[in-house]
């Protein structure tokens, strides 16, 4: 018998709030745009959609489960549902994937894709939501003297500006107080990358704020240095970590000054099958040459990873919330990570993240890693550590400086 057609990798979440137990299906890499909710026995389904089993062995296994077998038409509307939304791999996919990727590839900017939704998209609602961030920031700074030097480094979160966006422009007060800076390289991670990767996308960032123009020649070299696939450059359309650093430059531009981003999106350092995939940073051609852009460059550049910490719960796959102590704990654990960032210390913040299998989820380790890398001796400080909470889990993340 014909083996059922193979379901692309999609995150999948449970909705226990919904009525019959459902589950939402999302495509990570943004091909389906549409999410789909389907119920605990559609999502068993689902689940034999491995190109391995065929239908006899769905409808066993059903009915082992179940004690009935599913109706082969309900089957077959599944599978056409899925198909027609994108989730299967299937010659309707390939066609929708290649479409897709010309569509942006050709396009002469990124779109935002989060505004209206995230943060306004109307240009007026925008500027005053970013002005109130910035308001909300002016008391956040925790205590303690700066390093001295030339700033070289921030770290911003790229958690919803709903709930980072004053952590977030604190970090870009810095950017402020430089004036200096023609050029920010802004790291982000790229979520549905799951082999390392740097990603660099030769193209603005649009923004309700207008938009952000990129630095052509930092752009090229580092691609040249990094080449990327479609699929690779295809995660900058949706990938919100560049794009809310790139709401905050625009905002810069606004007020007069010219700067420009290099957007580039970082990839697993974990390695798909979870193993550790370190790159040194004098063998990796895009750490040397980031490296190299840097102190060619001085202090008209710097580098900015967009950013966040932990992410812990059972929204993330850990078996209950985290209690007060837990979340103290968590900080704890936290700062001993952020203190090897302010050490300037890739390989030490490396080992913090991984030493107990990153069991905290850091979402910023390729960033910061390339970033520490890129600005060897630097200096750091914490300005802002916040946790995000609510009853499915905890996000947390800071904003940092990194001065020479």
């Amino acid at each position: 018998m014909d083996k059922l057609p193979r379901l692309r990798p999609l995150e999948v979440t449970h909705l226990p709030e919904e009525e019959g137990n459902s589950f939402l299906l999302r495509d990570p890499k943004g091909y389906a745009d549409d999410e789909l909710i389907l119920s605990e026995g559609a999502l068993f389904v689902a689940a034999y959609l491995d190109g391995e089993h065929d239908l006899a062995q769905l409808q066993a296994g059903f009915r082992e489960r179940y004690g009935h077998e599913p109706a082969p038409a309900d089957i077959e509307s599944l599978v056409r549902r899925l198909d027609e939304a994108g989730m299967l791999e299937s010659e309707a996919f390939r066609q929708r994937r290649d479409r897709a990727h010309e569509a942006f590839l050709s396009a002469p900017v990124r779109p935002p894709a989060h505004s209206g939704a995230a943060y306004p998209a109307d240009p007026k609602e925008a500027q005053e939501k970013v002005e109130s961030f910035r308001q909300e920031s002016a008391d956040l700074e925790e205590e303690g003297d700066r390093p001295a030097g030339t700033l070289r480094a921030l770290v911003a979160p790229h958690v919803d500006l709903r709930v980072g966006g004053a952590c977030s422009a604190l970090a870009y007060r810095l950017l402020e107080e430089a004036p200096q800076v023609k050029t920010v390289v802004v790291l982000g991670t790229a979520h549905a990358c799951p082999h390392p990767a740097w990603i660099v996308l030769e193209k603005p960032y649009d923004t309700p704020l207008g938009p952000v123009p990129v630095d052509e020649k930092a752009c090229r070299r580092l691609a040249l240095a990094s080449p990327s696939t479609a699929e690779e450059l295809y995660l900058h359309r949706r990938e919100h970590s560049v794009e809310f650093q790139a709401l905050f430059l625009a905002a810069l531009r606004r007020a007069g000054r010219d700067i420009r981003i290099v957007p580039v999106l970082c990839g697993s350092l974990r390695g798909e099958d979870g193993e550790a995939e370190v790159p040194s940073p004098d063998a990796d051609p895009f750490l040397v040459t980031l490296r190299e852009l840097v102190e060619e460059r001085g202090e008209e550049i710097v580098v900015a990873a967009g950013a966040d910490l932990a992410h812990v719960g059972p929204r993330f796959g850990d078996k209950g919330a985290l209690s007060e102590e837990g979340l103290a704990f968590l900080e704890s654990q936290d700062r001993r990570t952020l203190d090897a960032v302010s050490d300037g210390d890739a390989a030490g913040f490396y080992r913090s993240v991984m030493e107990d299998g990153d069991s905290r989820r850091i979402c910023g380790l390729s960033p910061i890693y390339a970033l520490l890398t890129a600005v060897p001796g630097a200096r750091g400080k914490v300005l802002c550590y916040e946790q995000a909470n609510d009853p499915t889990g905890t996000v947390s993340y800071a904003s940092m400086g990194l001065w020479r």
